[in-house]
């Protein structure tokens, strides 16, 4: 005879649910936080990237040049679009890293490793961009503008533009690029650090503690730099062309090799090694540290 459910077991069960949305929204608020906070500090290397992929130089000459045309200022063009994208985008594939892999493990044959990671680090990615790839070409078309001039009024002024002139397409403009990229990304920071935090927790090398979320952060920047620079050389140049440059992204890359060759597509490295790293250990420190304080906050209420 099957057991009735009581009163009490009703109760554990919204009590568990409750429990696994606090867990939850703790994630998505401490991703997205430490997210806009990396950005915030980062943005000056990340707007001397942009103008290196775009411009070319060295990177002291075209540090300069935007001091000289645009102050300190010139180097955080593109701050609250940059601020957008992050609450966007890594909100997504952080904060839901974890619910999505267990999703995979409670519905199909994946149940640990680097295939799983890999499942769950692209899904989020995949998730992320659909939603927030407007974001990502406002920020990169006001980064980009010439030194001493100014594309767009403001960044909503930037998403009205774009709309009117350019339709959904051109706000979504580069979305293919941009899914390869972000996704390969997610592999090199959010799947390399679970993975070697995992592994040092596994081994009892090192305690879940500041050192191990330093190292692991580390080793994201380092792997996420060497897999995105080609991605992220051929997503720039596409997405801040003109309507019609380039028919498609295959040919945007074809064209980039034919007129620098394979360095091309590290143009801009350097800096973008030191941001990247940088922002890995910013956001994944930050992003720690924010969810022990939200979860023993939420334990206490």
């Amino acid at each position: 005879m099957a057991k009735e459910s009581t009163v009490s077991d009703h109760i554990k069960v919204g009590t568990s649910f409750l429990e696994l949305n606090k867990e939850l929204v703790t994630k998505l608020v401490s991703a997205g936080s430490a997210a806009c906070i990396a950005e915030a500090i980062t943005l000056p290397m990340d707007c001397t990237k942009i103008k290196l992929q775009v411009e070319g130089g060295s990177i002291a000459s075209v540090m300069r040049q935007i001091a000289q045309a645009d102050g300190v200022k010139g180097f955080f063009r593109g701050l609250v679009p940059g601020l957008h994208r992050q609450l966007g985008f890594c909100t997504i594939r952080l904060g839901l890293y974890d619910s999505t892999k267990q999703f995979y493990i409670n519905n199909t044959p994946l149940n640990d490793g680097l295939p799983l990671r890999f499942a769950a680090g692209i899904s989020t990615a995949v998730a992320a961009v659909c939603c927030a790839q407007p974001t990502e070409v406002v920020k990169i078309r006001m980064q980009a503008a010439k030194s001493g001039t100014v594309r767009y009024a403001g960044t909503m002024s930037a998403y009205y533009q774009i709309a009117v002139s350019e339709g959904s397409k051109g706000l979504w403009s580069g979305l293919g690029p941009n899914i390869m990229r972000l996704s390969i990304c997610n592999i090199g920071e959010v799947v390399t650090y679970d993975s070697v935090k995992q592994a040092m927790l596994k081994r009892k090398l090192m305690e879940d503690a500041f050192p191990l979320h330093f190292f692991a952060a580390i080793c994201a920047g380092f792997v996420t730099t060497t897999l995105t620079s080609p991605v992220d050389v051929v997503k720039t140049r596409y997405i801040n062309s003109a309507p019609g440059t380039y028919s498609n992204v295959l040919k945007c890359a074809l064209a980039l090799a034919k007129e620098g060759g394979p360095r091309i597509f590290y143009k801009g490295c350097v800096p973008s090694f030191f941001r990247i790293t940088g922002w890995n250990l910013i956001m994944f420190m930050s992003y720690e540290q924010l969810r022990k304080v939200m979860m023993k906050q939420m334990a206490s209420s």
